[in-house]
């Protein structure tokens, strides 16, 4: 989230109403913007077009956003935490060759998937597949474009954008099914992507192109080669998030057409429960880049100034207060909207007419999902303070839990596996973060090396006489 936390407290400090909302959207585009495009768009498709009539639409849609996840979420950390370092140190000018060499990556990846998707399914309708492949090339950029677009501070773009893009496809699918069913449905939703792909391109060569020569070497790649813990942490937090989904295809799945398999009963109610996620996103976003930062940067200060103990004390204790308060209110909020999501759930199973199962797998999947928001905030604090191997291990344990307990249960009890991994996953990682939390200044003190010039050692040779 580099640069988001300078504009929200720009916008904060202007203390208004008006201006509190707007920053609310904001942390909730940068932190989610196209998760909440696809679940909202999944949502108003399967109420507004009939369902059976487009199941290959809905599970490519599905498709799309799972595997652009998979190829650009779990680096997205390492990119952030990259360009982080070039705002620190004013390298301004290698930011948008870091934007085109990963651009480059979300293609190529995304090709390489295709390619090995076409030739496994040896599927025979290359309509399907060209609607498909755009919208999974498209998507992965939009990722990418999402976290450029807020190191530039500009968020405008992200709100326009996404607003404008939704919107479009939106109404393109629906119209367009009208005259030719699904095939020019999907088409519609493509070119909504398009809009937000073409739109937030357009900002970002706007305030990040500065003509520089390209070097040789990609920054992408030095970006992972730096972060590579980061990296295998995030691809694992994403398969830990979708492993019951894969295994959902194999249980229940049926094919909607040679190479797609889909588990409606599954995958529709579980998507829809990733809704229930976002004021967790939005909330810690605006919390921790914001009044958190602010209390965080004070105490590195302190340590990298040379202040003296007690100065140091009275700005960790108040970090301490701060944490303690951010971390309640998360989970407050979160709470009330687990609330509110297992209250509503029989009443949107009975509007998209779920039968028992989907209905069992939506409420999981909404406590699920309160989990997974919980494990990444947990994640994202313990990365603030550089303790790479926390969020690792709670991914590996998300993974493992989600994939066993979903091989065994999930056909009786769907998304508990999804459920169970990421709560123990955010239990350890909590309890792992505050053991060193708890005696932070000495682990800096231990980490940090010492300041003291080298010097020459002169050694005396004991001569007898």
């Amino acid at each position: 989230m580099a640069g988001i936390g300078f504009e929200l407290n720009k916008l904060l400090k202007k203390n208004s109403f008006l201006i509190d909302i707007v920053s609310i959207f904001y942390s909730a585009n940068v932190s989610a913007g196209p998760w909440i495009m696809c679940s909202l768009t999944l949502f108003l498709l399967i109420v507004l077009l009939p369902r059976n009539e487009t199941l290959f639409f809905t599970s490519a849609v599905v498709y799309s956003f799972i595997f652009s996840t998979l190829l650009f979420g779990g680096v997205s950390i390492s990119v952030t935490r990259y360009l982080a370092d070039l705002i620190y140190r004013k390298e301004f000018s290698k930011m948008y060759e870091v934007y085109s060499s990963t651009v480059l990556y979300a293609v190529l990846s995304s090709g390489v998937f295709l390619t090995i998707f076409s030739l496994i399914s040896r599927i025979d309708d290359w309509f399907k597949l060209s609607l498909f492949s755009y919208s999974l090339v498209v998507l992965t950029v939009v990722w990418v474009q999402t976290i450029f677009v807020t190191t530039m501070m500009v968020f405008t773009p992200v709100l326009v954008g996404f607003a404008a893009g939704n919107v479009l496809g939106l109404v393109m699918s629906v119209q367009l099914f009208k005259i030719k069913g699904e095939n020019l449905a999907y088409l519609g939703y493509n070119f909504g992507l398009m809009f937000i792909l073409f739109f937030l391109h357009v900002f970002v060569k706007r305030y990040l192109y500065t003509g520089r020569k390209p070097t040789r070497s990609l920054l992408f790649w030095q970006a992972i080669r730096r972060f590579k813990s980061q990296a295998i942490t995030g691809v694992l937090t994403y398969l830990g998030a979708w492993v019951d989904d894969f295994i959902a295809w194999i249980y229940i799945g049926k094919p909607i057409v040679k190479g797609f398999v889909f588990a409606p009963s599954y995958d529709i109610p579980m998507f829809l429960s990733y809704l229930f996620i976002i004021p967790t996103l939005t909330l810690f976003v605006l919390s921790l880049e914001t009044n958190f930062y602010l209390k965080y940067r004070m105490f590195y200060q302190s340590l990298e100034e040379n202040r003296t103990l007690k100065y140091v004390k009275i700005n960790k204790r108040i970090l301490d207060d701060n944490i303690s308060s951010t971390t309640k209110t998360i989970f407050a909020v979160q709470f009330v909207f687990v609330l509110l999501g297992l209250n509503l759930s029989g009443y949107i199973a009975r509007m998209l007419q779920f039968d028992e199962y989907s209905l069992k797998a939506l409420r999981f999947g909404i406590l699920g999902a309160a989990a997974n928001g919980a494990f990444l905030y947990v994640s994202l604090l313990a990365y603030y303070f550089d303790l790479a191997e926390i969020p690792m291990r709670s991914a590996i344990l998300a993974f493992v839990a989600n994939l066993v307990i979903s091989l065994f249960y999930l056909r009786t009890f769907p998304a508990l596996g999804f459920l169970v991994g990421f709560s123990v996953a955010t239990l350890y990682g909590w309890l792992s973060f505050k053991r060193v939390y708890k005696d932070l200044l000495h682990f800096e003190f231990i980490r940090r090396e010492i300041g003291i010039a080298a010097r020459q050692v002169i050694v005396h040779e004991n001569v007898e006489e």
